[in-house]
């Protein structure tokens, strides 16, 4: 017998709002549609989540460190937008006992792959897609995966995201997007579906960067 099964980052809390173990706030960081900086948003919930920090929302008006150096990269780089090789050198110096992989550039398939590996090994992942037809990519936080579990197995179909460009997620939901990229029997789909509350597109992913933070933090007040 199988059954459809979420599994999530085993720090993020799905409730009224979806949250995380180490901040009271919720963790979605949402991006104007004016800017280019939607790899700093998925950095940020990245942060909030593992407790580096405490609220994504108030990084301009801290004084600490590693806030002011997120405010300053944040204005940089907010037309132009962030490479996710750039955003690897910029994790190091922040010095938040932090570590990355990266797949800067890959197929569909390699990008699939490697996010599935990343998100078994309980890490969060920020991912790059693009619209099939555009040219235009976009980041988004993969904090969970959707499936089909068997027997004392999960065959994961689809990636459970925190869009920065969206709202937050809704009452009670566990995620503001989600990105279709197999059949319910596991096989690869040319062209994934990505879903938000508001439309539907067929996209590719084209690469992905997983963060880890090596010791436990305590939110930042």
């Amino acid at each position: 017998m199988s059954f459809v099964v979420q599994r999530f980052h085993p720090l993020i809390r799905p409730g009224v709002h979806l949250g995380a173990a180490r901040t009271k706030h919720a963790v979605h960081s949402q991006q104007s549609r004016l800017d280019s900086a939607c790899v700093m948003h998925c950095l940020l919930m990245v942060l909030q989540i593992a407790g580096v920090i405490s609220d994504a929302s108030s990084i301009a008006i801290r004084r600490r460190r590693i806030e002011a150096m997120l405010w300053r990269k944040t204005t940089e780089i907010f037309l132009k937008g962030m490479t996710f090789s750039e955003l690897a050198t910029f994790i190091a110096d922040l010095d938040c006992k932090a570590h990355t992989k990266l797949l800067e550039r890959g197929s569909h398939r390699s990008a699939v792959t490697f996010i599935e590996h990343e998100l078994a090994r309980e890490q969060l992942v920020i991912c790059s897609w693009r619209e099939v037809g555009t040219l235009h990519n976009h980041a988004v936080l993969a904090i969970g995966a959707s499936g089909i579990a068997y027997n004392q197995g999960f065959k994961p179909s689809a990636l459970l995201l925190l869009d920065p460009a969206e709202g937050p997620p809704t009452v009670m939901g566990t995620c503001n997007a989600q990105l279709d990229y197999a059949s319910w029997n596991g096989k690869l789909r040319r062209y994934a579906t990505y879903k938000t509350a508001n439309e539907t597109l067929f996209v590719v992913l084209n690469g992905a960067i997983s963060v880890a933070v090596r010791e436990p933090h305590e939110p930042t007040r």
